[in-house]
């Protein structure tokens, strides 16, 4: 089987030849692995790994520019950022102004200016997408309604009006879905073709489970969900769900709405037993990553990551499919080349026993 062959095969639950496996690391893991084999192309990389891959297709702002209160560059809606140097040589973003932080009235959200959804260069996602299709299960789109409010509001902000102003929280779900939907369906119109899944995604979990109830999630989020989903399905898209963390409890509500892929399954969590999820989901979910990178990547032994990987493999797959093998987020700085080459070498040799 092709790695396009082999991932769809595992999505839809048909026979696989091996289990798939995919990639997701922060710039620095790919420049140890770069350095690592010798060569200046990723792809290289991706073969030398065995890596199947789900290729993500962005869309790039093509509109006025956003700018902050202090009239430096910002990114869509005014949100600004700026980057974390990491002792281990790593970075991530961390906000610094959400436009909608001090907002107490739905007149507030009326009167902001959300721009043209249109746009978005449509044409050149459209344009990759048709490249990645042949060779890879490709993805495109990003429908997060939880996270955009984090960036409008600030995550603090964000939960204290989902509990203290819920109408507000609803007046800005309403518009930005809109845009959102619009944009969205702009981008299927043109790409729809070469894509195969549709990602409607978000950060409902944390630790010990989720970061609101689930009451207000179901009250808040799903009819957003449902126009979402039945909007990607409309153009024959399947839908992928990436949520960090505890979220077990609206796994069965995910399920019921017609997300078909799950990602990243972290077990260690609360209220996600993997055994469960396989049990009582996996002949209508596909499970994506579940490779514990909290614990065992960085600080594990090589023959604790192959052990973690036949673990996963032994219960996710316990059909022979329904499972892709990787990360359960980006491997992290830090984390040994050995454990890096430990997790894709157990996947090609557990993988192919099934």
């Amino acid at each position: 089987m092709t790695s396009r062959e082999r991932v769809w095969a595992a999505i839809t639950h048909q026979p696989v030849d091996r289990i798939p496996c995919d990639f997701w690391g922060t710039a620095e893991v790919r420049r140890m692995l770069l350095q690592h084999f010798r060569t200046d192309d990723w792809q290289v990389v991706l073969d030398e790994l065995g890596v199947d891959a789900i290729v993500s297709i962005g869309m790039r702002y093509a509109g006025p520019r956003w700018t902050g209160p202090d009239g430096r560059p910002a990114g869509l809606w005014g949100v600004q950022s700026r980057t974390i140097t990491l002792p281990t040589g790593g970075t991530y973003s961390e906000r610094i102004h959400a436009p909608m932080a001090e907002f107490t009235e739905v007149a507030q959200v009326e009167d902001f200016d959300l721009g043209d959804p249109a746009d978005w260069d449509f044409a050149a996602a459209a344009e990759a997408a048709r490249n990645a299709h042949p060779h890879s299960v490709t993805m495109g789109g990003y429908l997060a309604p939880y996270v955009d409010l984090w960036n409008l509001f600030g995550e603090q902000r964000a939960l204290l009006n989902i509990a203290l102003r819920p109408e507000l929280i609803e007046a800005v779900l309403d518009r930005v879905i809109d845009y959102r939907l619009r944009q969205h369906r702009m981008f299927f119109a043109a790409a729809a073709e070469w894509l195969d899944l549709a990602q409607v995604t978000d950060d409902f979990g944390s630790q010990n489970g989720l970061v609101m109830s689930p009451a207000a999630i179901r009250s808040l989020f799903w009819p957003h969900y449902r126009r979402a989903i039945a909007l990607a399905h409309e153009f024959g898209l399947k839908v992928y769900h990436h949520d960090d963390g505890g979220i077990g409890e609206i796994v069965p509500d995910l399920v019921e709405m017609g997300v078909e892929v799950l990602n990243p399954i972290q077990y260690r969590c609360r209220h996600m037993d993997r055994e469960w999820l396989k049990r009582e989901f996996g002949d209508r979910l596909c499970f994506h990553a579940a490779i514990d990178n909290q614990y065992v990547l960085p600080f594990g032994t090589p023959e604790d990551v192959r052990r973690e990987v036949r673990e996963n493999i032994r219960i996710l797959a316990s059909d022979g499919t329904g499972y892709i093998c990787g990360p359960c987020h980006n491997i992290q700085s830090g984390t040994p080349l050995e454990n890096v080459l430990a997790l894709y070498d157990e996947i090609r040799t557990a993988g192919n026993r099934q």
